[in-house]
């Protein structure tokens, strides 16, 4: 597992990067479809199932949607080596690959 320092500005797994950024001004905390706050970043993967993990909490922002780490946790995926991800806030980037007339995949959170 590698574990990476608070001055770290960005951590890449994959295809998912995350920023560390400030705490965005205005926030509104995320819920799924039963209205309980989502848990985390989920990012499945196209071809195996797999799926990037972060246990966090999951706002709105107007940047965008953004991860609260409240302490260190483990952003895991079976295909890669685990990170440790520092506490802070987060905004997380999924790197897509161009394809004309192809679905593409969005990234879910739990």
């Amino acid at each position: 597992m590698k574990i990476a320092s608070h001055a770290v500005r960005q951590i890449r797994q994959g295809d998912v990067l995350l920023t560390r950024i400030e705490q965005p001004a205005t926030l509104r905390r995320v819920a799924d479809d039963a209205g309980q706050p989502l848990a985390g970043l989920h990012v499945p993967g196209e071809r195996t199932g797999h799926a990037h993990r972060l246990p966090s909490r999951v706002y709105d922002s107007a940047a965008g949607r953004v991860l609260m780490v409240e302490t260190p946790a483990i952003l895991v995926h079976e295909e890669h080596e685990h990170i440790q991800v520092p506490a802070g806030w987060w905004m997380p980037t999924l790197q897509q690959e161009y394809r004309p007339r192809r679905v593409v995949r969005r990234a879910k959170y739990d």
